[in-house]
């Protein structure tokens, strides 16, 4: 399926501000396939806005009202009919406009990343840039801050604040918003779906501001500080019941988990670390103590071979209060992790480098390329060692030449299209 973007916009009484969203979203660089709108049972004038953009393209649809994640899901089930990137922006927000290319681009360089977000800055209600002191975008400001720390990974920085903030930041490819539907959350449906991604390392983060997050008095934040907290903690607790089964058998998932929770003690918005603990406690007094020994000793993983601290346990010198040593410890760990990201790029890079020498040797792919049909198979996409790789075999899998050489019985297409380098 070709490149094919499609911008989805649930409306709900917005139609001060809709006419400006849908405006920036035609004035992009990038071509657009097409533009969705439902309303959700708006009380004020917006239908009437949005039938005046029906004569520009915008495909206009409105019911009864029915909540922001089903007229969200709703949506991704009409532009995944023949759209494989899907771009988000809710009815009061606005887009810069580079910013489809932007994310397209990046979606390019990364074919193994699903959700793609960029930097965003604060209006206000008359759409005017808010400065970075303004009380209202100083939350925003301060929690972009925190990814510049050093050694600060996508998942740790999303345990600390929701720095994404906004469905409308949220650029993805159809299929995984396909199989991560958003749940009928009131304030966190982004942050479950950004936090699903970052722990199964789908997410990636553009800060090039791209987007204008539009703050004004009807924003569904501006509430009384109970019912963000409930649902924060309810969204944590189905992120644990979620992805129990992939966590016990994947450990690189683990590590992410971990980082994600770990910082999320210092969350800098309405999470409230010590009341998960109480709920988690709960949910254990449940369970009869033969349960939760058969729990305990069913855990398998490689965390079982070491000590988890066992640096910082030999790294008092007589003098620096231990607790000073965990940043080095941190630092020490990262750099380990580095270490096997080295040795993963170099068995990518082999694996790569096989590929391209079959395909070098095959007459079946010169013969392609005479013709000008296997380009694909030659060009460069992902970034990384593992990504390309992934990319090449991936396509060698699919492309229509290699198939019908197999057929014709080339052992170079077979061997490329079954992996066998």
């Amino acid at each position: 399926m070709p490149e094919r973007i499609a911008v989805i916009i649930p409306c709900y009484n917005h139609a001060r501000y809709v006419g400006e969203a849908l405006e920036s979203v035609l004035a992009q660089t990038q071509k657009l396939a097409r533009i969705i709108v439902i309303d959700d049972g708006s009380k004020d004038d917006s239908p009437n806005v949005l039938q005046k953009f029906a004569s520009r393209g915008v495909e206009v649809f409105t019911r009864e009202n029915q909540g922001a994640h089903a007229t969200l899901n709703e949506l991704v089930t009409l532009a995944a009919q023949d759209c494989p990137f899907i771009s988000i922006l809710n009815s009061d927000d606005r887009y810069l406009p580079d910013r489809l290319a932007t994310c397209l681009n990046a979606a390019r360089q990364q074919p193994g990343k699903s959700v793609i977000c960029t930097g965003l800055r604060v209006i206000d209600e008359n759409g005017r840039v808010m400065p970075e002191e303004a009380p209202r975008s100083r939350w925003f400001h301060g929690a972009w801050s925190i990814g510049k720390q050093d050694g600060m990974e996508i998942p740790e920085w999303l345990g600390r604040a929701n720095f994404v903030a906004t469905t409308s930041n949220i650029f993805a490819r159809a299929s995984y918003l396909k199989a991560n539907p958003f749940r009928p959350y009131r304030f966190n449906h982004d942050y479950f779906l950004l936090a699903t991604a970052a722990l199964e390392n789908q997410l990636n983060i553009v800060p090039d501001v791209m987007l204008e997050y539009r703050v004004h008095g009807s924003n569904t934040i501006a509430t009384r500080p109970e019912p963000l907290m409930r649902e924060m903690l309810r969204m944590h607790l189905d992120l644990y019941h979620h992805h129990a089964a992939a966590l016990r058998r994947a450990p690189d998932m683990r590590r992410r988990f971990f980082g994600f929770v770990g910082s999320s003690w210092e969350n800098i918005s309405s999470f409230h670390a010590g009341l998960l603990q109480v709920a988690l406690a709960q949910l254990a007094a449940g369970r009869s103590e033969a349960e939760i020994e058969a729990l305990v000793a069913d855990l398998q993983g490689p965390e079982f071979d070491e000590f988890p601290n066992h640096r910082l346990a030999g790294a008092y010198d007589g003098a620096t209060p231990l607790e000073a040593n965990r940043a080095l410890t941190k630092k020490l760990d990262e750099i380990v992790a580095q270490r096997d990201d080295v040795k993963a790029d170099k068995e990518a890079l082999d694996r790569l480098s096989r590929y391209r020498h079959v395909m070098l040797r095959s007459k079946w792919v010169r013969l392609g390329l005479v013709f000008g049909l296997c380009h694909p198979l030659v060009s460069n996409r992902g970034k990384k060692p593992h990504e390309k790789m992934l990319w090449l075999r991936d396509t060698c899998a699919k492309h229509w030449w290699l198939a019908i050489g197999e057929k014709l019985g080339s052992d170079s297409a077979h061997r490329l299209r079954r992996d066998q380098v």
